[in-house]
């Protein structure tokens, strides 16, 4: 139990610190200070932290063979696995609740926001230099962007990381983007194949992110759940030996 416990704390701590997924996390916000998932995280950490403490209550337990202590671990085990049930159904619900309308606020962001908003700005930046992609369907969509009604990107036809970059394997290649070739990448007649452009957008890769992110926490919970419920049968039988 103070394994799964210690499991849980790790994962929450791991999708919160964890540059990439932090970054990515962004785009998907539900207020102005947290991104869904994020709440996820702190859901995990919370019911780890619960764990911890149950388990302590089943080695009392068990060491002085004290029904009371038991039936307490039991009951808690209990909660525990509810709680848990509401965070797999919770990492559901964010899947089809972003899924849903993912293309439209990913529109959204990267026409209103990109080049004015930090957060969405650098999400939007790692995710196509990494990714290898541009804009959500295409290089296109900066056409109708605010970054480029206003000048943002100094006449830029697309974010210089649309552009095939010299560091491309480097981790903050996208912070400092270097193209390969600047001037053939904002080519907007080079269409639809720029080799020194990324043609495709990234509404698929970050789908399958999101898709990704939410089968491990599924997995994970289902994976705890199973640890408690054979905690929870262990806790009857030794109650029934007492």
């Amino acid at each position: 139990m103070q394994l799964s416990g210690l499991a849980l704390i790790g994962l929450g701590a791991f999708l919160l610190i964890d540059e990439h997924r932090s970054t990515l996390f962004r785009l998907f916000r539900v207020d102005e200070n947290y991104a869904l998932p994020q709440y996820l995280a702190y859901a995990l950490i919370g019911t780890g932290l619960l764990v911890l403490l149950i388990g302590f209550f089943g080695c009392c337990g068990a060491v002085k063979e004290s029904k009371c202590l038991l039936g307490t671990y039991f009951a808690f085990l209990f909660v525990i696995l509810a709680c848990e049930l509401a965070i797999g159904i919770f990492a559901v619900i964010f899947q089809d609740k972003i899924l849903s309308g993912i293309k439209e606020d990913l529109n959204h962001a990267l026409k209103r926001e990109y080049g004015k908003k930090t957060h969405v700005t650098t999400a939007f930046d790692w995710a196509q230099a990494k990714m290898l992609c541009c804009g959500v369907s295409g290089p296109g969509d900066y056409a109708e962007s605010v970054w480029k009604a206003e000048s943002i990107g100094r006449g830029d036809n697309v974010s210089k990381t649309c552009c095939r970059l010299r560091d491309e394997g480097e981790p903050d290649s996208h912070k400092n983007p270097r193209p390969l070739n600047e001037t053939l990448c904002q080519n907007m007649d080079m269409k639809p194949h720029n080799p020194y452009r990324h043609n495709t957008g990234c509404l698929s890769a970050l789908e399958e992110f999101i898709k990704q992110e939410s089968t491990m926490l599924i997995a994970v919970g289902c994976g705890v759940a199973g640890l408690e419920i054979i905690g929870m049968i262990f806790s009857i039988c030794l109650c029934k030996e007492v």
